[in-house]
This record gives C-alpha cells, sequence and structure tokens, in this order.
C-alpha cells in the first residue's frame, strides 16, 4: 500500500518540501516544517527506484523589500549625448559705462585749423622781426630795394673772398635784376666815395662771353658801361658795378668793396 502512494506521487510530479523520518524504535513518523499531505510511516525500507524529473511549481509570492546595498563604484563616463535644444533667451543685461568720446573727422579739420592759425601767428612775428632786421640794415648804411636789403662790411676783396663773405652771413653777392636794385647798389657806393667799386654776383667763367647770374640762371637785366664787356687780356671774367651804376668786366683778383644782398 504504501509502495502505491509513493508511485503515485511520483506520477503527478508533486514534489515534496518536506523532510520525513522514520524512528525505528517505534514505527511513528516525526514530520518537520512545511510536510506534504500524504506521509508514509512504517519500518525502513530499501530505497526505491529513482523517480521522474519533476516539473517545477507555481510561483510563490513575492518576498519583502530587503534592505539597500552599499553603493558600488562609480563607473567610467559614457561618451556625449546629443546637443539639447536651446534654452530660453536671458533677460537683457545692464546697461555698461558709456565710453570717452572719439574724435571725428570734423574735430581733426579744426584741430588743423588751429594748427594753421598759429602757425601764421608764428609767421607774422617772424615777418615783424625780419622788417625791424631790415630797418636796423638801413640805418647803418644798408638799401632797400623791393623785397632786397643790400648792405657791405666796408672792406675790400677779390671775388672769392668777396662771395665767401656774403655766403657766410647768409646771403650772396649783390645781383641786381632790375633798375631799382642797381640803383640801391650804387647808392651804397656813393657813401664810400667818389670812383668806389663793387663786384657783382655775376659771372662768365664757364662759357666766356656768356655772362650769367652765379645761380646759373641767364641774365635778365644788364647796364655794361658802352663798348662792354670786352674781355680785356682775355682775363676778365667778373663784373664790376662803378658809382656811376655802370657795369664792366674786370679780372676776379682784384680787391673791391663788398656789397652782399639778403
Amino acid at each position: 500500500m504504501n509502495m502505491v502512494k509513493i508511485l503515485t506521487l511520483l506520477f503527478f510530479g508533486i514534489s515534496t518540501n518536506a523532510i520525513t523520518t522514520t524512528s525505528t524504535d517505534n514505527g511513528k513518523c516525526e514530520e518537520f516544517t512545511n510536510t506534504c499531505a500524504v506521509i508514509s510511516c512504517g519500518s525502513q525500507r530499501s530505497a526505491g527506484l529513482p523517480g521522474r524529473d519533476g516539473r517545477d511549481g507555481k510561483e510563490g509570492p513575492k518576498g519583502e523589500k530587503g534592505d539597500k546595498g552599499q553603493q558600488g563604484h562609480r563607473g567610467s563616463q559614457g561618451p556625449p549625448g546629443k546637443i539639447g535644444p536651446p534654452g530660453a533667451k536671458g533677460d537683457k543685461g545692464s546697461i555698461g559705462q558709456k565710453g570717452e568720446q572719439g574724435v571725428s573727422a570734423t574735430s581733426e579739420v579744426d584741430t588743423v585749423r588751429e594748427q594753421m592759425k598759429v602757425f601764421e601767428r608764428e609767421l607774422h612775428l617772424l615777418q615783424a622781426s625780419l622788417n625791424k632786421y631790415n630797418k636796423i640794415l638801413l640805418f647803418h648804411g644798408g638799401k632797400q630795394a623791393g623785397d632786397k636789403v643790400f648792405v657791405t662790411n666796408g672792406f675790400e676783396e677779390n671775388f672769392e673772398n668777396a662771395q665767401k663773405t656774403c655766403k657766410e652771413a647768409g646771403g650772396n653777392l649783390a645781383t641786381p635784376r632790375n633798375a631799382a636794385e642797381n640803383s640801391a647798389t650804387q647808392e651804397i657806393l656813393h657813401t664810400k666815395g667818389e670812383s668806389s667799386k663793387s663786384f657783382l654776383g655775376i659771372s662768365d667763367a664757364q662759357v666766356e662771353g656768356i655772362f650769367k647770374y652765379l645761380t646759373g640762371e641767364k641774365m635778365t637785366f644788364t647796364n655794361w658801361n658802352l663798348g662792354e664787356p670786352n674781355n680785356s687780356k682775355d682775363n676778365e671774367d667778373c663784373v664790376e658795378i662803378q658809382d656811376n651804376g655802370k657795369w664792366n668786366d674786370i679780372p676776379c683778383n682784384l680787391l673791391r668793396l663788398v656789397i652782399c644782398e639778403f
């Protein structure tokens, strides 16, 4: 009868969740927790053949939620995600401090105009000083003709030295370019007495018979004596002005009164 029950349990696949032991002393069966519905009791018998694999039973009820485990180590950083949509437009910021005022083109023009006014004032002062200087020269025997002032140092020198003296003073040898300038030079000769003569800034040293100003320019005014220039003895490359205002060609090594123009 017991074997029939065992075979019946194996046939229907009912697995037991309890352990059953048989006592040899009193032949009773002791039951532990969760025993099956059918318990066989009796004397110990030999083990039967292994039963067929049973089928899983129904899933039991869900157990209670366990305690929270310890936090694990931080994993490696994953790849960057896609760029999200643009955020909402922020509030307008506060107004910054006002910058320095720039210089406009009009201001630059005004600056240039002011500089020109200063330059003109300085030029007028310079002109006034020059006029004052000219008056001083005239007071000491100088003669003015147009924009030129003619003066003498009272010494006689040859052509080369006379020219050097005038250059060092910031002027040139007297070079009349019109009748007024020629008369001013003549008047200075009169202050030194009769028969006074002076070199002019004119020469034909480069090309014989072609007189030019020392600057290399062609002459625009002449006042030669009758029969002059004649290049007497082929040695007259320089020009003198006589007390009568007439010109004459003479050797350059003679001594004549130094008259400079400024």
